[in-house]
């Protein structure tokens, strides 16, 4: 399992709902006090290599002072394995240049809430790191909608306004 080399993508937008396509990305210009607020994301990926698959479920205040505050579900699903339910929340600072979104997430803290008796093997705590920084260029932001585009991953990624 290589978790460390999608952490950052899961951490920057901790979840979105649908993966969209560039083309119908608005071009509104970016306002940062539309980041303000409360935000619901979704989002699935598949890590290549042991192609597990992680659906993630996260809310994220972003303030005006640059800082965050995120919590969430994180499901894991692996070929041979139950399902893991992790609980995942942190505090992050967060800077808007232009469209570049950056985000310095710390504190995070893991929790597996599905099978408690697994983590001595599968031990997420250990491998993760317990900070990560994070780039992705916003593509649109409006009061109700967040698409950024992941500088790590190219994913397109999406959040709306809780």
């Amino acid at each position: 399992m290589n978790l460390v080399k999608i952490l950052p993508a899961l951490l920057l937008f901790y979840s979105l709902p649908n993966l969209a396509e560039e083309s119908n990305v608005n071009a509104t210009p970016i306002k940062q006090s539309n980041l303000y607020g409360s935000w619901f994301c979704q989002h699935k990926i598949e890590e290549p290599n042991s192609k597990m698959l992680i659906d993630v479920n996260y809310r994220l205040q972003y303030k005006q002072d640059n800082t965050s505050q995120g919590y969430g579900i994180l499901l894991f699903t692996l070929s041979g394995m139950p399902k893991l339910k992790y609980s995942i929340k942190d505090s992050s600072t967060w800077q808007l240049q232009g469209d570049n979104l950056t985000m310095h997430s710390q504190n995070i803290e893991f929790n597996n809430v599905s099978h408690p008796e697994l983590e001595s093997i599968l031990s997420l705590k250990k491998i993760l790191p317990v900070t990560i920084n994070e780039s992705g260029k916003i593509l649109s932001l409006t009061n109700n909608e967040l698409t950024v585009k992941s500088d790590a991953y190219s994913e397109l990624i999406q959040c709306v306004k809780a």
